[in-house]
């Protein structure tokens, strides 16, 4: 997949994406240029991040999915709107400047692989296609969002 306009290929240095669970980015040396998005369970506390990251964004939410689970513990935190923008004008304004993107959340399965999902895909970068564990809600709520951010930065 390529990235909505020439324009847009032409600004970004952004080449990669990951997800990975939160015991990897704890113990990670990143490389250089690479900005973190940080998720954690609204009952725990932060990760423990070590130097070196260029930047961090920091997000609590719980691993709810009312698409793929609809009525799942309705007690439970959503991603909210505010955190949708959030997440999306982050990668808007580390699109042209950094290389990697590393999203974590507890165990990098479903949360983290659904921003990377939704991020990949607007900047037209790979993504595992046969990877279907991803958050269907968390994707739904970002991908439109983080493509017209990034069409807009």
């Amino acid at each position: 997949m390529l990235p909505t306009s020439p324009r847009l290929a032409q600004r970004l240095s952004l080449r990669r994406v990951l997800f990975i669970g939160q015991q990897r980015a704890e113990a990670m040396r990143p490389p250089r240029r690479t900005v973190l998005i940080s998720i954690t369970d609204p009952n725990r506390s932060d990760a423990a991040l070590g130097p070196g990251w260029a930047d961090v964004l920091r997000l609590k939410f719980d691993d709810v999915d009312s698409v793929t689970f609809p009525g799942q513990d309705r007690h439970l935190q959503e991603i909210t709107a505010d955190q949708v923008a959030e997440i999306a004008a982050f990668v808007s304004a580390h699109a042209s400047s950094a290389q990697r993107l590393v999203v974590h959340c507890r165990h990098g399965v479903s949360r983290s692989a659904a921003v990377a999902r939704a991020v990949a895909q607007a900047l037209g970068l790979s993504f595992p296609a046969d990877y279907d564990g991803y958050n269907r809600l968390v994707y739904l709520a970002l991908r439109r969002v983080v493509r017209h951010a990034l069409a807009a930065g």
